[in-house]
């Protein structure tokens, strides 16, 4: 038989429960009564996740009405790449706030253009410097990357790139060679790879990546060997 204790303590643990589930339902920018698929069922169960999307709305929002008219589109075509290919790449809650808190912080710097960075850099074997442009959206050029795969009758699939640089040759109408750090994912195996392309020419090629090929450096001399020039 039940004390008034036993009722009180019952009592207490449902309603924690009750608010827990509240509170993360609530704090997501969707429904979680509604979540859909493997990512939003995690964002929904974990309160830190759920925050950070809720978060990340928020930021977004203010970043649009920050930009200007012409930047508008373009980082709503950024944020579904990003939501494509970055945030539904994840497979369990570390990935998912590591994103969501790189993601938040390039959208918190509310910059009125949407540009890529351009530079230029000397070559590992000297000679006159390299023009490099680098992307803020590193997922716009997987669709060429994957019809790259197929060509090469390679097997896999770029699933996200974290990474993306540009060789041009410097006039109009010429080449461009494209050099990304990405994920190939073959079968249920993922692997981080250098994988580069370029316009005109059918350059290819592609190999294994190491955490020193996250430099810079490293992946413009990858693109600059294997994918630049005719």
């Amino acid at each position: 038989m039940f004390t008034m204790r036993h009722l009180l303590l019952i009592a207490l643990v449902l309603g924690a429960n009750l608010f827990t589930a509240t509170l993360r339902a609530a704090a997501a920018s969707f429904d979680c009564g509604k979540a859909n698929g493997t990512v939003e069922n995690l964002i929904c169960k974990n309160t830190r996740t759920s925050v950070l999307d809720d978060k990340l709305q928020q930021t977004y929002a203010a970043a649009l009405v920050a930009t200007s008219p012409s930047g508008k589109k373009a980082l709503v075509e950024e944020q579904r790449h990003w939501i494509t290919y970055t945030r539904n790449t994840c497979q369990d809650e570390a990935c998912l706030q590591q994103v969501y808190m790189a993601r938040i912080a390039v959208l918190a710097r509310n910059e009125k253009y949407i540009i890529d960075d351009s530079s230029c850099e000397p070559p590992t074997d000297g000679g006159e410097c390299i023009n490099v442009v680098t992307y803020r959206d590193p997922s716009i050029r997987i669709i060429s990357f994957n019809k790259s795969l197929v060509e090469q009758k390679q097997s896999g699939k770029i699933i996200s790139c974290s990474r993306l640089i540009n060789l041009p040759m410097g006039t109009a109408n010429s080449n461009n060679s494209y050099g990304g750090i990405c994920i190939l994912q073959d079968g249920t195996q993922r692997k981080a790879v250098e994988i580069c392309n370029d316009d005109m020419f059918g350059h290819f090629q592609m190999r294994p990546a190491t955490p020193k090929d996250a430099s810079g450096k490293d992946l413009i001399d990858f693109t600059h060997s294997y994918c630049f020039g005719g």
